[in-house]
């Protein structure tokens, strides 16, 4: 089925063949039109099936595609909650602000990612979330398909299975920042993001960060000082070769041994 769109402002991710054969790397391309945007979305729908059910409500109402420049953000904390936002290429991050002002990083979100879970209670939303890149999203419009009596119980179900998974991501993460070293925080997190990334079919060994050391130290509770030493220190062993954003995961079982957990 495709789906009916309505357009509202970005590029896809393509291949590329990385520095070792038959390694395929996800890159950024520059932001495509709204035709490509449409046919990302209509893919986006077929690959989970949040996406298969979201498109049988496609010839009731007009689904939406968001096209987000680099920064620009899908929704701001304290916005009404109206929508949830599915992730059909690209990448995001959620944050809090403080009470000194500080950002704290609390989620990083790629394709195929629901975005505004944590909204659902509430009815506004928590955190802010914006692009790390030029991405499309698609917009669910639970509150409008409420408004106009449409029976959205099989979506409902595809939630509660989302949720489950936002679960237990939280009671991970709950554990890595509560009772772990700095290294196993990193070694973690670089395992899960190629973890992630091997799900999507890309390669789980050899990627590159879409945010910054920065965002990284932010969302681990760490310093970018510690950040950046402890890449330095694993770029020395041999275990993670690092050439800026470019992560290439050399000898994957002793970064388990690093990490935490197994990812």
């Amino acid at each position: 089925m495709t789906a009916r769109w309505h357009g509202c402002a970005t590029p896809a991710l393509g291949w590329t063949r990385g520095p070792f054969p038959e390694t395929l790397v996800m890159t950024t391309r520059p932001p495509i039109d709204l035709s490509s945007a449409r046919n990302l979305a209509d893919a986006a729908l077929q690959r989970s099936a949040l996406g298969r059910c979201l498109a049988g409500y496609s010839a009731q109402t007009t689904l939406h595609v968001v096209r987000l420049q680099k920064g620009e953000h899908i929704v701001h904390a304290g916005d009404p909650f109206e929508s949830l936002f599915l992730l059909s290429s690209g990448s995001a991050k959620a944050v809090r602000i403080g009470i000194d002002g500080r950002e704290q990083v609390t989620r990083f979100y790629f394709a195929e990612d629901l975005l505004g879970l944590d909204a659902l209670d509430a009815e506004v939303h928590p955190t802010s979330i914006r692009a790390l890149e030029y991405s499309v999203a698609i917009e669910v419009p639970l509150r409008r398909l409420e408004r106009m009596g449409i029976d959205v119980r099989t979506l409902n179900e595809a939630l509660i299975r989302k949720l489950a998974h936002e679960l237990q991501h939280e009671q991970m993460t709950m554990l890595l920042l509560g009772s772990t070293t700095a290294e196993e925080r990193l070694a973690t997190f670089l395992l899960d993001l190629g973890r992630r990334y091997a799900a999507r079919g890309y390669s789980g060994t050899e990627y590159v960060l879409k945010m910054t050391r920065e965002d990284i130290a932010s969302y681990l509770g760490l310093k970018l000082e510690t950040i950046s030493r402890g890449l330095s220190r694993f770029n020395r062993e041999g275990t993670v070769q690092v050439e800026g954003r470019h992560i290439s995961i050399r000898d994957r079982e002793r970064l388990g041994r690093a990490a935490a957990w197994a990812a």
